[in-house]
């Protein structure tokens, strides 16, 4: 190792301890007592590292990972995992990559940290350095938009529907036409984490491989173990699990080189509707935030969030949902997604229509109304603010009461905003934070200008069409 050093972990009577070793390789330990683990595996990629020719391979070699390694066969992990009662998943997101086993530790007669515990890291440890993505669970590409191919689909055509699934989901459509308006110049973020039918249909189990070897390296992998063990006899048993030597692995390091000021570009627009077959008009309106390490600035717009439009009290539930007679809005919320090369504020709900000819976007300006007088006449009050950081202390207690709470937050900190600090220093920012700072980020980020706005509004053909099968019904 060439680092190691205890921390002292947010509402925990143990310290913990981070390893660093020579390969750049992390492992982090939470000592928690009791008798539920968590394993986690972060990866410090995503859609973040992909181009126009492999969108989505992230997300598709997530679900390819399971597939099998040369110690265990396709469906030998889910199965041992299910049989002991663990949780195991993953997920892909811009920045990264993460997979995780949650269960019981087991009993401790022939293994000192609990056999159910050694198997779930040994199995994980195979996956993550050792998976073989084999040809015949990948499937051979072919053209998924060829409704008489007959020929074997198998992994490639699950994502394939999946990606199917969300193209008809109103808040998919609207969050991908803002995503595409905030991101230009070949930004990484514009691109859609799953990808495109297209690109997975075609994309060759090689190129999968090789993202799979140039990504998962020791230095893009922090390992966090959760659960009431020994660190000695844990650590020993990291050692054996974690041999990247063994599985052909190299040390060289190999990060992102992708950087926000690379993708600065002029806005091209900021407004924009599309048509859908539903019955309500959906919105959302995202703004530009601060990057994810900026922890006052990021904190700060949590606290906006929560006074906008996170609660019930809040100014949006208030004045569109709760005051009027007859309220046009059904739905409103507010936050903010956290992302390394910078973060996004969001405001996203669904209101009734009109038939009055550009009813939609009047009806968009009363929530526009109180978000501009959140900035200028009427700013975040004392108490508004008092409150909202008493909400936020509490939500960050809570992830200190289970494990999988815990390591999450502790692995979004590392890949995300490239350090534990961020999860380490919260709550001390948080005391910190006074209520001018809050306001002056509100107005730094949140300026009517600064707002990329989509709405999905009803299509009158696709209404018709509806009359016209009622009718001849």
């Amino acid at each position: 190792m060439i680092e190691a050093q205890n921390i002292q972990i947010p509402y925990l009577s143990e310290q913990a301890r981070v390893v660093t070793y020579e390969n750049g390789f992390t492992f982090v330990f939470v000592p928690k007592k009791g008798d539920v683990f968590n394993i986690s595996t972060w990866v410090k990629t995503g859609s973040l590292n992909e181009d126009d020719q492999i969108n989505g391979i992230s997300h598709f070699l997530e679900h390819l990972m399971f597939k099998g390694t040369e110690r265990f066969k396709p469906g030998e992990f889910d199965k041992a995992m299910e049989s002991m009662g663990a949780v195991i998943n993953a997920a892909t997101w811009k920045d990264f990559t993460f997979y995780y086993i949650t269960g019981p530790k087991g009993r401790t007669q022939d293994s000192p940290i609990g056999e159910n515990f050694e198997l779930a890291l040994d199995m994980h440890a195979d996956m993550m350095l050792g998976s073989t993505i084999p040809n015949e669970e990948v499937g051979p590409p072919y053209n998924p938009f060829d409704p008489d191919y007959q020929g074997e689909k198998r992994e490639r055509s699950v994502v394939i529907e999946e990606i199917s699934m969300r193209e008809d989901q109103p808040w998919t459509k609207i969050y991908n036409s803002v995503n595409h308006m905030m991101y230009q110049n070949g930004h990484p973020y514009q691109r859609d984490v799953i990808g495109t039918r297209a690109i997975i249909g075609a994309v060759p189990r090689e190129t999968i491989y090789e993202y799979y070897r140039r990504w998962y390296s020791p230095a893009n992998l922090t390992t966090i173990v959760v659960g009431d063990f020994d660190f000695d006899l844990l650590e020993a048993k990291i050692n054996r699990t974690f041999d990247f030597k063994k599985f052909g692995i190299s040390s060289e390091t190999k990060p992102s080189t992708v950087r926000a000021e690379d993708y600065q570009a002029p806005v091209e627009k900021r407004y924009d509707e599309i048509k859908g077959e539903y019955q309500t008009t959906f919105f959302i309106i995202g703004y530009h935030g601060p990057a994810a390490h900026n922890l006052p600035e990021t904190i700060a717009l949590d606290v906006v969030s929560h006074v906008l439009g996170e609660s019930r009290s809040s100014r949006l539930t208030q004045a569109l949902l709760e005051k009027p007679a007859n309220p046009i809005y059904n739905y409103v919320s507010c936050g903010q997604s956290t992302f390394k090369l910078g973060n996004v504020f969001f405001i996203q709900g669904n209101f009734n229509p009109s038939d009055e000819t550009g009813s939609a976007r009047e009806t968009l300006k009363q929530l526009e109304t109180e978000v501009e007088r959140l900035l200028s006449s009427e700013p975040m009050t004392e108490d508004e603010f008092r409150r909202a950081i008493k909400k936020l202390k509490v939500t960050f207690a809570e992830t200190s009461e289970t494990a999988s709470g815990i390591a999450e937050a502790i692995g979004e900190a590392v890949t995300v905003a490239g350090s534990l600090d961020a999860y380490l220093n919260y709550q001390q920012v948080l005391t910190e934070l006074t209520l001018e700072q809050v306001n002056a980020t509100a107005r730094k980020y949140l300026a009517p200008d600064k707002a990329y706005t989509s709405l999905m509004i009803a299509d009158p053909n696709s209404d018709k069409e509806e009359s016209d099968e009622d009718s001849d019904a």
